[in-house]
């Protein structure tokens, strides 16, 4: 099974032999393909070769590319990692309202639930009560928008009253990398399952390629949110030894946490596997419950 997720920060060349990654830098290191879940590759400075891609393909590893600020920019995924992919699009295509709104409907309930455990966490008690008292309010498809209510109380509860989701600062960048690693993770395991990263239950636009991903990782972003708090914000703003984008190489480690679900305890990768095939599955079979994120572990608390 698949456990590393390799990051490449500087110029490299990037090849494979048999069975195993060959990353030739200042120092040449050789990693087991069956052993990288995720690589991402940070820096523009490096060459990576078709065989290589091949390969990763192969072993459905999940390859993340950076842009020149070294945000997450896009991913790599087969186009024939399920060989029953165009009955299960054809299925997608013909989800009613009904079976969408009501995925949504539980989706946000989960995600909100999830907001509301951060702040008891982080002692904001009345905070989280408000996000508890919404969570009987999502109806199908979420008309109220319980969800957008929940997300300015919980930012402005663990960020202050003057932070934006849109405000370009340190924040917000260690957010935006670790949600997009959980997106990219999602959209191979969709892929995996036979679906279409396209066509969302709730997310529509146009222009996206991965509404059903957006949609699906939604219980997964508070998970985010707490991994930054523990790990990257208790590091000092002032602290002149802190190397420059640090948050990134600690926020790489989040799928190293792991996630209790149906009744088991998974390392991330996995157990976001095991929720896209059971929502997935929710979805097509109306009689089928969806799945539930039972606890998330992270190295220093359990919420």
């Amino acid at each position: 099974m698949s456990f590393r997720t390799v990051v490449i920060k500087n110029r490299a060349k990037i090849e494979t032999r048999l069975n195993w990654l060959v990353i030739r830098a200042e120092e040449e290191k050789w990693i087991n393909l069956a052993e990288i879940g995720v690589l991402i590759v940070e820096s523009n400075a490096c060459a990576i070769t078709t065989q290589a891609l091949s390969k990763l393909l192969q072993h459905n590893t999940n390859v993340v590319f950076c842009d020149e600020k070294h945000q997450p920019q896009g991913h790599l995924s087969g186009i024939y990692a399920n060989h029953s992919t165009s009955g299960f699009v054809i299925r997608q295509s013909n989800w009613t309202d009904e079976q969408k709104g009501r995925v949504w409907q539980e989706v946000i309930k989960q995600k909100i639930e999830w907001q509301s455990k951060v702040l008891d966490a982080m002692f904001k008690m009345d905070s989280a009560e408000l996000l508890r008292s919404y969570i009987p309010e999502v109806e199908s498809g979420d008309i109220t928008n319980r969800e957008g209510h929940a997300a300015k109380v919980y930012f402005n509860a663990l960020f202050g009253q003057d932070f934006g989701r849109r405000d370009v600062n340190e924040t917000n960048s260690a957010l935006n990398y670790g949600y997009a690693i959980i997106l990219s993770n999602v959209c191979r395991d969709i892929v995996a399952s036979g679906y279409c990263t396209q066509l969302g239950v709730h997310h529509i636009n146009q222009y996206n390629q991965f509404n059903l991903a957006s949609d699906l990782m939604e219980p997964f972003r508070p998970l985010v949110d707490m991994f930054l708090l523990d790990n990257i914000m208790s590091i000092k703003e002032d602290d002149e030894e802190r190397p420059k984008n640090d948050f990134k190489q600690k926020m790489s480690k989040i799928l190293s946490s792991r996630v209790k679900i149906q009744n088991k305890e998974h390392y991330l990768d996995n157990a976001i596997q095991i929720y896209i095939r059971a929502v997935l599955k929710a979805v097509d079979e109306p009689d089928t419950e969806m799945p539930v994120i039972q606890n998330y572990i992270l190295e220093n608390r359990e919420i």
